[in-house]
């Protein structure tokens, strides 16, 4: 996997942790979640740069419903899969790259 595409994926992964978002864009957040850890597994490069835009677009918005849903964090089972692809994209091809900061939970962040 491209370098690139790695450390866009680290970033938006790192920026998940944070997001506020509906029961619903928490789903999509899952699928896409499912989507790049099959890609990784898979080695499909071009797939997992489609998912990760899907991920993207699952992310907060500036407009939240006013029908009454609530605007939550992180499901702990989510949060625990970012955490793992995070871990596995930092190991990927770059063991010889990793930084201390590599090493830490990210959810602490």
């Amino acid at each position: 996997m491209e370098d690139d595409i790695r450390d866009d994926a680290l970033s938006l992964l790192r920026e998940a942790l944070a997001w506020r978002l509906i029961g619903d864009r928490w789903r999509a957040v899952d699928r896409a979640l499912d989507g790049m850890a099959a890609a990784l597994e898979r080695g499909e490069a071009d797939a997992f740069r489609r998912v990760l835009h899907d991920l993207e677009l699952a992310g907060p918005t500036r407009v939240v419903p006013i029908e009454g849903a609530s605007v939550l964090p992180a499901p702990e089972p989510v949060r625990e899969r970012i955490n793992q692809l995070v871990h596995t994209l930092a190991e990927v091809d770059r063991p010889d790259r990793r930084s201390p900061q590599d090493d830490r939970d990210v959810a602490a962040d």
